[in-house]
């Protein structure tokens, strides 16, 4: 069986919903994990709480996967032991402007392609 034990596991939009249960899930099995998401406050939190129950080793970072300076900032300051990505779970999106096609708003679907298709971009270079 294949083990994540030590795996280096970034996971954005790690501060809820399916990021928050797949960064669970990798600590339980031994994961060390980059917790990526635009609410620090909630992945610091969540980080505490792995490693407490699970003596996880994680980084926490604040992105904002829309900015793509910043992703490449805050990947390449990565310390060097981190920098080998091994498991991406490239999450982190959002859920705008759901009305009648003919009713949407622009900046609603510029902010989800920013971020669901640019963003996933720019994670993934």
């Amino acid at each position: 069986m294949f083990s994540l034990k030590n795996k280096v596991v970034m996971v954005t939009g790690a501060s809820a919903g399916i990021g928050y249960s797949c960064a669970r899930i990798f600590a339980k099995s031994g994961a060390k994990l980059i917790l990526a998401a635009r609410r620090s406050a909630k992945i610091k939190k969540l980080a505490e709480g792995l490693a407490k129950k699970y003596k996880t080793e994680s980084i926490v970072l604040e992105l904002d996967v829309r900015d793509q300076k910043q992703v490449e900032e805050k990947i390449n300051s990565l310390p060097a032991k981190w920098k080998k990505i091994q498991i991406l779970v490239n999450n982190a999106g959002l859920s705008r402007g759901l009305d009648k096609l003919h009713e949407g708003q622009l900046l609603d679907w510029e902010e989800m392609i920013d971020t669901n298709i640019k963003g996933l971009l720019y994670v993934s270079r």
